[in-house]
């Protein structure tokens, strides 16, 4: 008997093409590749785990500008979502754009006029797009300033009357609470 080269008995006895074709690896390759889920569920604890850590229960509502020291207060309460007037020793800002800086403030205490144009202009325009987007609601005229302890007081009376003027009444100084006394301590 003559020496036959080996080769797979079941694929000559198989009769089905299909069979024959998946046997002889000639088939079609499939068109979905598998999808390695480990990676993404990493990559998604990862992000669930940095949104916990970075997420605030209290809500900030002020970031303290680095060239701004807030003075210490025994007496305080919580502050509510407001336009945030910053005052350094060397410019004036209404949510972080600058409207006034310090020689225009000191060059206008000469003439008498103690409304800063541009802050006036730029808390009238926030005041009207609350009463736009709420249409229903009366407005408080909340504001907070955040000022740095050198300031000069005339600084902050020019503030405080363009505030007044835009129809914000409501005054309130952003100050880094005492430790030891509660929220709301009067």
């Amino acid at each position: 008997m003559p020496i036959k080269a080996p080769h797979t008995h079941l694929f000559d006895s198989v009769k089905l093409e299909v069979a024959k074709a998946k046997l002889s690896h000639a088939g079609r390759k499939s068109l979905y590749a598998p999808l390695n889920l480990v990676a993404y569920i990493d990559m998604m604890t990862m992000l669930v785990i940095f949104l916990l850590m970075s997420f605030s229960a209290t809500g900030e509502i002020l970031f303290v500008q680095k060239n701004i020291v807030l003075p210490n207060a025994q007496n305080w309460a919580e502050l509510e979502r407001a336009p945030v007037i910053g005052v350094s020793r060397d410019v004036v800002t209404l949510d972080g754009s600058q409207v006034a800086t310090a020689d225009e403030l000191m060059k206008d205490s000469n003439t008498g006029d103690f409304k800063i144009s541009e802050l006036h202009d730029k808390l009238v325009t926030l005041k009207n797009n609350y009463k736009l987007l709420h249409p229903g609601e009366e407005f408080n005229g909340i504001a907070i300033i955040q000022s740095d302890k050198g300031v000069e007081f005339k600084v902050l009376k020019k503030i405080m009357y363009s505030a007044a003027v835009a129809g914000y009444q409501n005054v309130n100084f952003a100050v880094i609470p005492k430790a030891g006394v509660p929220a709301g301590a009067q």
